[in-house]
């Protein structure tokens, strides 16, 4: 379409001989709303209202579960787990065990992790020197954490922990 402009610049649209003045394009003809669709559509958000409050009730009786839990048995403890060892016993007897240990208070698992590499040392100095028999006798568990709370206090220092979790001591 041209324009002409006047004096100020501003533009005035003047008609395109090539285009003829036809009517302006409107756009495509909608159809009436399908009652059916409408019904689809509502069913469908009504159904996925439902999901959402089912998994929300589910999630909200979860943390009412766990609250309850912990009013009766206290919060979980904090643990520091160190890394898995295996020590040999002599012969083709080995000890294999996983520890955990019950951080104090405020106390940061970083604290004591940082000396793992030194407390593995010390432990397998400790236990690969014991008798096979004391590792699988009575007071094998209570004689193990004496040696990891002695590496413990060592290495890492006193006061960091509060309990010895044995997770894992197989003797092979």
């Amino acid at each position: 379409m041209a324009t002409r402009r006047t004096l100020h610049g501003t533009p005035y649209p003047t008609p395109d001989p090539l285009r003829g003045d036809l009517a302006p394009h409107h756009g495509p003809v909608r159809e009436p709303a399908n009652p059916t669709r409408l019904l689809i559509v509502v069913l469908i958000a009504l159904l996925t209202l439902a999901g959402l409050t089912y998994g929300g009730g589910i999630a909200v009786d979860r943390i009412l579960d766990q609250r309850r839990i912990e009013s009766r048995m206290g919060p979980k403890p904090q643990l520091a787990r160190l890394p898995a060892l295996e020590v040999p016993l002599g012969g083709s007897r080995a000890v294999e065990m996983q520890v955990s240990l019950v951080l104090a208070p405020q106390i940061e698992a970083e604290r004591i992790l940082r000396y793992q590499d030194r407390i593995a040392d010390r432990l397998f100095q400790t236990v690969s020197q014991t008798d096979t028999e004391t590792l699988t006798g009575p007071g094998s568990a209570d004689f193990l954490k004496a040696r990891i709370k002695d590496a413990v206090n060592r290495e890492a220092g006193t006061g960091l922990f509060r309990d010895i979790y044995i997770e894992r001591m197989v003797v092979k």
